[in-house]
């Protein structure tokens, strides 16, 4: 599905072009606009934040079909490039490329998947946890470094990383009753296994997580013929899930 930070990115595209070709796409497009009574910019967005994911997919498509035409109503081409780089590397953190002017999954399981960037920071906000403003600046800035340019892939996967393991340490002090075994809090090891000895997670699941620390764990994630930018994503998308895991865990236990 699509999110949010592609739909925020998908506005800022359209707010390049005139208000009436604006207003013609998305129409085209099955999506009522107020264009042309207030800011440009917040109105195609109040758009897209409402539309559907199919419709919202439909003007992309569009969009990568005649992106040739788009770029050349734009002066300089700079502007129409740089925005269009963004909404490409947003489109990516969803699950989707967009090559040879065509929009493709990169995963055909996530067709009815929810976005699961703003399900999970939606989670983190009403599970009354500690540090959750950290958690959620730490997966922001994992998103920001791989769409930035030129992109941090390293700096994508560390900042994921540091997000689980915050996360992981937050549950693991609401964990600490008498008679609950000691760990140290600075050691990712420790924190986990602590989970496992209180039984919030099983050892399958305790496995589980370590692997996937380890996968975005700098020097682990080797592309061995797969670009980098994928690896980079599979790493995020893999850290996303586990934090979505140990918070619904958390939520399920309370």
């Amino acid at each position: 599905m699509i999110g949010s930070r592609t739909r925020y990115s998908l506005a800022q595209f359209l707010e390049l072009y005139e208000p009436a070709l604006v207003v013609v796409l998305l129409g085209k497009h099955q999506m009522h606009s107020s264009v042309g009574h207030g800011s440009l910019l917040i109105d195609v967005l109040q758009s897209l934040r409402s539309a559907a994911d199919e419709k919202i997919l439909s003007l992309l498509e569009e969009v990568a079909r005649t992106s040739g035409d788009l770029r050349a109503r734009i002066n300089p081409r700079y502007r129409h490039d740089e925005r269009f780089s963004d909404l490409c590397r947003c489109l990516q953190l969803d699950g989707y490329v967009i090559e040879n002017k065509k929009i493709m999954q990169t995963d055909p399981s996530i067709g009815d998947a929810p976005p699961l960037e703003d399900d999970l920071i939606e989670a983190l906000k009403v599970s009354g946890l500690s540090e959750t403003d950290a958690i959620a600046k730490k997966i922001n800035d994992s998103s920001e470094s791989f769409r930035s340019s030129p992109p941090n892939y390293n700096a994508c996967l560390n900042d994921i990383r540091v997000a689980l393991e915050t996360l992981a340490r937050a549950i693991a002090v609401t964990r600490q009753v008498t008679g609950a075994p000691p760990y140290d809090q600075t050691k990712w090891g420790s924190v986990v296994s602590f989970l496992r000895q209180v039984e919030f997670i099983t050892q399958e699941e305790e496995k589980g997580l370590a692997g996937v620390y380890g996968f975005v764990s700098p020097g682990s994630h080797r592309p061995l013929g797969i670009p980098e930018e994928q690896m980079a994503r599979l790493g995020r998308s893999l850290g996303l899930g586990m934090c979505w895991f140990l918070v619904k865990s958390y939520q399920s236990a309370a």
